[in-house]
């Protein structure tokens, strides 16, 4: 493969190609550029000449692109656009504090969302970027560039401090109106057998689904009648919200939820995992005074 500077046209050039196709006009983009007409016009015509085609034409007295320098333009434009963007985000790094946080999207939606919210209410005076990170990847969350995560039985992680928050705690919740509408949902766990189970499928295997839940109270799951599964939690507890059927909470995780009247629980009984949700502290990242106010903030928050 060729090396960039055998494939490109010299960077010069290019940038005044760019500052020309976007006037369209020469004496313009020379001024922006602090140079002369002819400058601008020989650049040009050594890059029509590398290429082997025309990039401009001429309509009257005005310049206008041919359509290859109209392609050539937008891609010239676009790339130009995103080396920019990259230097700014390094400089902002450099210069300015940043502190990057990371959660998966349940957490994020839940519980660190709110978090964040009451942390800039109460810390007006906090100059530091806060850059937060949501995926359902690992190795998105657990990087070089990430000072602090919030995550679910992560594990033992070389190079991270690890603060639990709160234990996992599973119980199921439904809207007020399907529980109006399905009385006997509130009977006890055998009762929601007969119900409509909102199931988020198991990506990972230490994640509790409505099988785990039933066999850990003494309950065959193979009663069940009827399950809608879902890949999205955020969208699974979104239709239970809007009545579709019942699903599985986590205490703390959806409290919310709860608090708002949008969820309610439906059995007192609940089922611990020995699992639960952690505040992780990357050791290899320097704790600043920023990232050490941050993570006395989420920390506070943790449920003895």
């Amino acid at each position: 493969m060729k090396s960039l500077r055998h494939r490109l046209p010299p960077l010069t050039s290019l940038m005044f190609f760019e500052a020309a196709a976007r006037t369209l006009n020469f004496t313009r983009a020379a001024e922006e550029l602090h140079v002369s007409q002819a400058a601008v016009s020989k650049q040009i015509r050594q890059l029509e000449e590398g290429l082997g085609f025309a990039l401009f034409e001429r309509v009257g007295r005005r310049v206008q692109l041919s359509s290859r320098g109209t392609q050539l333009h937008n891609k010239v434009s676009a790339a130009f656009n995103y080396l920019a963007d990259a230097v700014d985000e390094i400089s902002d790094k450099r210069n300015a504090s940043m502190v990057t946080v990371a959660a998966n999207t349940a957490i994020s939606h839940f519980w660190l969302s709110e978090v964040m919210r009451d942390f800039r209410a109460r810390n007006p005076s906090f100059a530091a970027s806060i850059r937060t990170i949501t995926s359902d990847q690992p190795s998105d969350l657990f990087n070089d560039s990430v000072d602090l995560v919030v995550a679910y039985d992560p594990g033992q992680r070389i190079h991270w401090t690890a603060q639990l928050l709160f234990e996992e705690e599973i119980f199921p919740v439904a809207s007020p109106a399907y529980i109006e509408s399905h009385p006997l949902a509130s009977d006890g766990p055998e009762a929601l057998l007969s119900q409509v189970l909102l199931e988020y499928e198991r990506v990972q295997p230490n994640w509790i689904n409505w099988s785990i839940w039933f066999k850990s109270l003494g309950i065959d799951p193979s009663r069940v009648k009827a399950t809608e599964y879902g890949n999205n939690y955020i969208v699974l507890v979104d239709a239970a919200t809007r009545g579709r059927g019942v699903t599985l909470g986590t205490r703390h995780l959806l409290d919310a939820e709860i608090r708002s009247g949008r969820l309610a629980r439906l059995s007192s009984l609940s089922v611990r995992s020995g699992r639960g949700y952690f505040l992780m502290r990357n050791d290899q990242r320097p704790h600043s005074i920023d990232v050490e106010q941050l993570y006395s903030w989420i920390a506070s928050y943790r449920v003895n």
